[in-house]
């Protein structure tokens, strides 16, 4: 496969990188959110020893759509309204540009794959067949395993009218680290739900309940016989199961052949569970669209169900996970819940930012937030202010959030043409602490990121005091629009940014 300005070749150099921010790690290896060029960051993770340790890499890069990507800016609260939108990244290529940028990365990622790991790139109908010849290039075309057809949305409105068919499919290739390995593979299997009507249509049912039946292939006649006196024996056309122990058989009275019963789990009273295995068509796990609950807010999301897929497959707990393109942040939100170790990189501070919210919003774990190369972080929101104070009281350290106020913010309020609401909280997304702030590194001791639309940040918070000297506290506000507003503030005293 050609292209213009073709290069199979990628320098790998140890560009400079710093800890920006950390979220305490109780135990082992912190996972890792790497903000910058993810070439520099691939560069970086070979240099620091990751070669070879990673076990499964999933990726989700652009997709050459020409699409300039935005995402919605809404208030919070009952209302949640939307008040304007705000620009991700635009994934349009000079000729040739596209292929070059996947080539590049490819190459270093194989290097940071384990020996028995896998790589699944995730592509739409756009370039999947280009990116599948890349990857046979780069990996050879022994190291291919499979790809898979995802059903990632059903056609409905003015998409049942395209021509030459609806595009509803993404593809998944797979392929591993070197043609003489044995990947690290558990196969999945799915359970579908039954009522007891569906059952009925599509089962036998007996006194022990709803079943199907096998041929019983080579088990042996003592294997039978056992089965048998377990009612697991079906015999066809109304006929007895016959056991003859001279002969050492088992067999049907009215002819035909005998088949082993699998009977259906009963959950609940009436409903019932089959279990499949899986194959490379994935049509049971929804996209996001049936799925609004786990929306982000940022384009291209992945749902939570496939990559608990991909992951569980391809890694054991405990195994290293990277997403080169981590974006929404779905995948090391699954590598967290799953025992997984995980990192992900990304040249958008606000996937980073996403995607350590979706982590860190709960009970906090171990992460941290690296800027790698010489890409910057944005501070947007500068013309933002608050009122915080900091308080010892009896049960710690109090903390409060009088007021904030970005102009930004206000002025996408009155472009929507809606009154400004009286709770400065509609325009917080999150807060973020670090109760001993050092000037250089942001250690978060907690975190108020409500889940949903509707709940507000509280604005009020007591963290405990480890000893009687409390540093200068750091609160973080994260607003709406992608702003952010550092406010440090002494202990006992007000601060008026």
């Amino acid at each position: 496969m050609q292209w213009p300005g073709k290069r199979l070749s990628v320098e790998i150099g140890n560009p400079p990188a710093q800890l920006v921010e950390c979220f305490s790690a109780p135990q082992g290896q912190p996972g890792l959110l790497l903000h910058g060029d993810n070439r520099d960051s691939l560069s970086w993770l070979l240099a620091q020893g990751y070669g070879g340790k990673v076990q499964l890499i999933y990726i989700d890069p652009p997709y050459d759509s020409g699409v300039a990507w935005t995402s919605r800016v809404r208030l919070r609260g009952e209302n949640a309204t939307v008040i304007g939108e705000r620009s991700e990244y635009t994934d349009a290529w000079a000729p040739g540009g596209y292929l070059q940028f996947m080539a590049e990365r490819l190459l270093l990622l194989r290097e940071l794959l384990a020996p028995n790991g896998t790589i699944w790139l995730h592509c739409d109908y756009r370039r999947q067949s280009h990116l599948h010849l890349l990857l046979e290039e780069i990996f050879g075309p022994d190291c291919f395993l499979n790809t898979i057809a995802w059903r990632s949305q059903t056609a409905r409105g003015a998409k049942v009218h395209a021509h030459y068919f609806p595009h509803s499919t993404h593809f998944i290739h797979i392929f591993r680290r070197a043609a003489d390995s044995q990947p690290v593979w558990n196969p999945p299997r799915r359970e579908i739900v039954l009522s007891q009507a569906e059952a009925a249509a599509q089962f036998m049912q007996d006194a022990g309940g709803f079943f199907r039946t096998s041929h019983p292939g080579s088990y042996s006649f003592e294997k039978l016989v056992e089965l048998h006196a377990a009612g697991r024996i079906y015999a066809p056309y109304g006929g007895e199961v016959i056991v003859d122990g001279n002969e050492r058989r088992v067999y049907a009275s009215n002819g035909g052949n005998i088949g082993i019963k699998y009977y259906l789990e009963k959950r609940g009273r009436s409903r019932y569970v089959v279990t499949r295995a899986v194959d490379n068509l994935w049509e049971d796990l929804p996209g996001l669209g049936t799925i609004p609950s786990e929306d982000v807010n940022y384009p291209t999301q992945k749902t939570m169900g496939l990559l608990r897929r991909i992951i569980e497959t391809g890694t054991n707990p405990g195994d290293l996970v990277l997403d080169a393109f981590v974006g929404s942040g779905t995948t090391v939100a699954v590598a967290e819940e799953l025992g997984r170790g995980w990192i992900g990189c990304d040249a958008n501070w606000r996937a980073v930012r996403t995607s350590e919210l979706r982590i860190a919003g709960g009970e906090l774990t171990g992460g941290e937030i690296w800027q790698v190369g010489d890409a910057g972080i944005p501070r947007e929101g500068n013309e933002s202010s608050a009122a915080v104070t900091a308080t010892r009281t009896a049960d710690g350290l109090r903390l409060e959030i009088l007021k904030f106020s970005n102009p930004a913010v206000d002025r996408l309020i009155a472009q929507a043409g809606i009154e400004k609401p009286a709770d400065w909280r509609t325009t917080v997304q999150a807060v973020l602490i670090d109760p001993a702030h050092d000037g250089e590194v942001f250690r978060i001791g907690m975190i108020d990121a409500p889940k949903g639309r509707t709940t507000l940040v509280a604005g009020v918070y007591t963290l405990p005091l480890k000893s009687d000297t409390v540093g200068p506290v750091a609160v973080r506000l994260l607003d709406v629009a992608g702003g952010e507003l550092l406010v440090v503030v002494g202990v006992d005293a007000i601060i008026r940014e």
